[in-house]
């Protein structure tokens, strides 16, 4: 039994900052659903209520980072972004989504939890505060790469647009996050039988998201030719093994990625 831990608790937004601000080597955690064993010193937050919040707008929903996934769930699917709905209904078990939250899910470490991927395919807006200056930060998703030092996420805003094709798929374990674990997202938006906007991600051990590769099916008109989309598949590769670079994975996530792809492209017919 472990008997050197230090696990705090808050009951407000005040009290998470003067921690963050006070306790060097803190680290926050929600429903510690995604970690092993307790870090040396926590925080515990998932009963904080400025961070439980969740306001739905006419263009998009804000939640707090300690709305537990299931609680997310319980809004409907057709209150929530499909892809979203989707991808929550994959995480884990209806146990573990009771303790789990939003927050939790996308700072796990070294594998991308499940929402990473349709948060980044959303364009995901991460609000933050400083525990030092008590001052507000925005960052889109796409740029996040781990809460800024002595600051707490206090609000994800997830665009609530309209998509005419939402594909998600989880590979690897069903249950558990491993190297082999990973998300797939596939958003397309058409307009007179033609491509006008798309978003390709996958992400677990690594994230691949290309604009650039996205850009190349616009104006594509419907539906897509076997010729086209043989094409689209190798240009999709390259980009991929251009993305990953030195990195080594296991060679099944790659196919993968791209039997998903040209899927969801045969999917717009």
């Amino acid at each position: 039994m472990e008997t050197n831990k230090t696990l705090l608790f808050a009951k407000n937004i005040s009290e998470v900052l003067y921690q963050i601000k006070n306790t060097p080597g803190l680290e926050l955690v929600g429903g510690c659903t995604q970690i092993p064993r307790l870090p040396e010193k926590s925080l515990c937050t998932r009963n904080v209520a400025e961070m439980k919040n969740i306001n739905r707008h006419e263009l998009f929903i804000d939640f707090g980072p300690a709305v537990t996934l299931n609680e997310i769930l319980d809004l409907g699917e057709e209150r929530i972004p499909k892809i979203l709905y989707k991808a929550i209904l994959n995480t884990a078990n209806h146990f573990v989504r009771n303790m789990a939250t939003l927050g939790g899910n996308i700072c796990t470490k070294e594998i991308h939890g499940t929402l990473y991927a349709p948060l980044l395919a959303l364009n995901t807006m991460l609000r933050f505060r400083s525990a030092d200056t008590q001052a507000f930060s925005t960052m889109p998703f796409e740029k996040f790469a781990g809460v800024p030092q002595r600051s707490v996420i206090v609000n994800i805003r997830v665009p609530n647009e309209d998509w005419d094709v939402s594909i998600f798929r989880r590979c690897g374990p069903r249950h558990t996050l491993e190297k082999d674990s990973a998300s797939f997202c596939f958003l397309a938006k058409t307009e007179k039988r033609a491509l006008i906007n798309v978003r390709i991600v996958f992400a677990g051990a690594i994230v691949f998201s290309s604009r650039e590769l996205e850009n190349k099916l616009l104006g594509l008109r419907l539906p897509i030719s076997e010729k086209a989309i043989a094409a689209f598949s190798r240009t999709a590769e390259e980009a991929f093994d251009e993305a990953l670079g030195e990195e080594k994975i296991n060679p099944v996530l790659k196919r993968q990625f791209l039997n998903l792809t040209q899927y969801s492209l045969n999917q717009l017919a």
